[in-house]
């Protein structure tokens, strides 16, 4: 008897870990950014960095299915978990820069986990007239008792086929989703983990960026909505297609 209790004891504190998120409302569920700490900065040319601010510049929000598009936008992007999700900044441009984060303490559950960020971004394109240190970008850094130790960046310049247009304003407004991780390997229990996860206009001041956030934690929770791929799409008409014409064969 003792030993069944242990064993369910064990299986109770491994689901527990396994279903820790780390970070308090990861996929703001309330319908707020509680948990979170909002900064502001600009974006000027030349200056290589952003100096951020304490504090909300009006242009972040939570949004829903039923949220309304940004000026220039074209695509509706949902939700990629639950009901809601975090959009930073828009595609209007002016130099802003937007940025939420969030320091937590790792625990013993925590080590040897991963951090997921279910994210998005929408960019507009300056069609090559600036170069690439200077275009709308999206960032995610994981930092170590306060220390860098990892940094993600997508920009406008540097779109393939993965992207999709979904927008125009002032430019192609190109967008991604995608889910990033990183393992929590170097971490010891005690450690201060930070993530921060940012979007800035380009530091000419004309084009802008936004940034779709969701799921982050470190429970994977897989993306809901899923766009299709364009080419995915063509060739499912593309079959259809065939299929009608072998029907119609078939009844002559």
């Amino acid at each position: 008897m003792n030993k069944l209790l242990l064993s369910l004891t064990t299986l109770s504190l491994c689901v527990s870990a396994s279903f820790a998120s780390l970070f308090t409302n990861g996929g703001f569920e309330d319908g707020t950014f509680n948990g979170w700490t909002l900064s502001q900065g600009y974006n000027y040319s030349g200056t290589g960095t952003i100096v951020w601010t304490p504090g909300d510049n009006g242009l972040n929000s939570i949004i829903s299915a039923s949220s309304a598009l940004m000026s220039g936008q074209t695509v509706d992007v949902n939700p990629y978990n639950g009901t809601y999700m975090a959009r930073l900044d828009n595609l209007e441009g002016n130099y802003h820069a937007s940025k939420i984060s969030q320091t937590a303490t790792v625990g013993v559950e925590d080590i040897g986990d991963t951090l997921y960020v279910n994210w998005g971004a929408m960019l507009v394109e300056p069609e090559n007239v600036h170069p690439s240190t200077d275009c709308p970008y999206f960032g995610i850094s994981v930092l170590k008792n306060g220390v860098a130790i990892q940094n993600f960046t997508a920009d406008a310049s540097a779109h393939d086929v993965s992207w999709s247009v979904a927008g125009n304003l002032y430019g192609t407004a190109w967008y991604k989703q995608n889910t990033w991780s990183y393992d929590l390997n170097s971490f010891s229990v005690d450690d201060q983990i930070t993530v921060e996860m940012f979007v800035a206009d380009c530091s000419w001041g004309g084009h802008g960026g936004a940034a779709f956030l969701d799921g982050i934690g470190t429970k994977y929770i897989p993306p809901e909505n899923v766009p299709e791929p364009a080419t995915l799409s063509l060739f499912g008409l593309g079959l259809l297609g065939l299929a009608g014409m072998r029907s119609i064969r078939k009844r002559k």
